[in-house]
């Protein structure tokens, strides 16, 4: 099946799903050897997809976790540039608290097994504020589980 991302006038307009995974204080966040800031595992919905079954599918390809149930947690809306382009992109961010007993609770870096340029680590949620992760909404979901629709626009300050 076909990602939604699609090139859109000067825009590149991509449809995806991450997930804040949390264990004892501590969220799950991925780096890459491409960029240097970290993010929340997750990648493009595919067209014809739900968002859950694409969030539950990108969990099981990055990191072999099945069995979980993830909860909405926010819908945001970004526009920014980077590599040179300018972005339009909607995710829908699922919330996932994993038990103790389980093996990737017990790791420090895991693997990306879809992506080998990818690792994730585990960072104690009081020293977010020590890294750059992109998107910027992650500050924002320290404490609040509300479902809620948020804006980011780093290309156009009046919207």
């Amino acid at each position: 099946m076909e990602d939604v991302s699609v090139l859109i006038d000067n825009y590149k307009f991509n449809f995806r799903v991450c997930c804040l995974i949390e264990n004892k204080n501590r969220y799950l966040l991925e780096k890459s050897t491409e960029c240097d800031f970290l993010n929340l595992p997750g990648g493009r919905v595919h067209a014809g997809e739900s968002t859950l079954d694409a969030m539950k599918r990108e969990l099981k390809e990055e990191l072999h976790l099945e069995n979980v149930e993830p909860k909405l947690l926010k819908v945001t809306e970004q526009f920014f540039a980077f590599d040179n382009k300018n972005y339009h992109e909607v995710d829908y961010v699922f919330y996932v608290k994993l038990k103790n007993d389980n093996p990737i609770c017990k790791m420090e870096e895991i693997k990306n097994f879809d992506n080998e340029n990818e690792t994730m680590i585990w960072l104690n949620k009081k020293s977010l504020k020590n890294y750059k992760i992109l998107p910027e909404f992650i500050y924002t979901l320290k404490n609040d589980k509300k479902i809620s629709y948020l804006i980011f626009n780093k290309l156009n300050k009046q919207n």
